[in-house]
């Protein structure tokens, strides 16, 4: 999925937050031949350390970003993602933030408004968008039911699970069902037990019943699908190692869109609509 013009048209790219999940970013985005990764930025003086120990160069804030980066990828906490990518926005920068999008309706407009007053590019990043079980609807017509179940080792609460595990499987559901994104959506019922959480809604038409788990004894990820759960498909198998993974995939697509290409990358309104979902359920708990 590499663009075959990566050599002349690399892209600078700053990567916003240096924690767990941004150093796998910094990894992909160091050998991902369409971008040069120009520098890191994070308040934590550790993390910085950190990037500058594997040959990058890193800032405490975005007013050390120089004027040559053309995007920027955002992998910083849920809480802030609005805020950061609102001032990446303002300065020009094209914008891929880690989902979900925003973690309250204010911060949704917020950022919905200024990327259409800036005509920057926000996209989120739904990677299971780019898992290799689902570039295409592993079935064919249209499922009545599909039931999700996603777990982490992580530690949380309920609503970190709806709005860091859930909101994944909120938009992927929408995604192979091609739903528009004003398509209907229900709550049905939601449940909560210590870091779990329940729920079963309506989109479109197609019964969607989601689990989501903090701290859980290891990480998982499961899609059923029909009336009797009869197909099942593992989510979280991992790419051999000469393989594509989903997160090279997803910057792939963000390339793509810079050049003005299609991809399948959630847009700002795909992210929109999957975070309100997820808030959607959580105002039922």
């Amino acid at each position: 999925m590499w663009p075959a013009d990566a050599g002349p048209d690399r892209r600078r790219i700053a990567l916003v937050g240096f924690g767990r999940f941004g150093r796998i970013h910094a990894l992909r985005l160091q050998y991902h031949p369409a971008f040069v990764l120009a520098c890191v930025v994070d308040t934590d003086a550790q993390a910085r350390a950190a990037a500058r120990a594997t040959g990058l160069v890193a800032w405490p804030s975005l007013d050390a970003l120089p004027p040559d980066i053309e995007a920027a990828s955002v992998v910083t906490p849920a809480d802030t993602h609005a805020d950061v990518a609102v001032a990446l926005l303002s300065r020009g920068l094209h914008v891929l933030v880690e989902k979900p999008l925003a973690t309250h309706e204010g911060d949704i407009q917020r950022l919905l408004a200024v990327a259409h007053r800036t005509g920057r590019l926000l996209c989120t990043g739904h990677i299971e968008r780019f898992n290799a079980c689902l570039l295409s609807p592993p079935w064919e017509g249209r499922p009545q039911r599909l039931d999700f179940e996603r777990q982490s080792t992580a530690v949380g609460s309920g609503r970190s699970a709806v709005m860091d595990l859930m909101v994944h499987d909120i938009d992927l559901a929408a995604h192979l069902l091609r739903l528009p994104g004003d398509a209907g959506f229900r709550v049905v019922s939601v449940a909560e037990r210590h870091d779990q959480v329940r729920a079963e809604v309506d989109m479109g038409g197609c019964r969607v019943a989601l689990l989501a788990r903090h701290g859980a004894e290891r990480s998982s990820a499961s899609l059923r699908w029909g009336e009797a759960r009869g197909q099942a498909l593992e989510l979280s198998v991992r790419p051999a190692a000469h393989e594509e993974d989903a997160l090279t995939r997803q910057y792939t697509a963000f390339h793509h869109l810079l050049a003005g290409r299609s991809a399948t990358l959630a847009d700002a309104q795909a992210g929109a609509v999957a975070a309100r979902r997820a808030l959607a359920i959580l105002a039922e708990l």
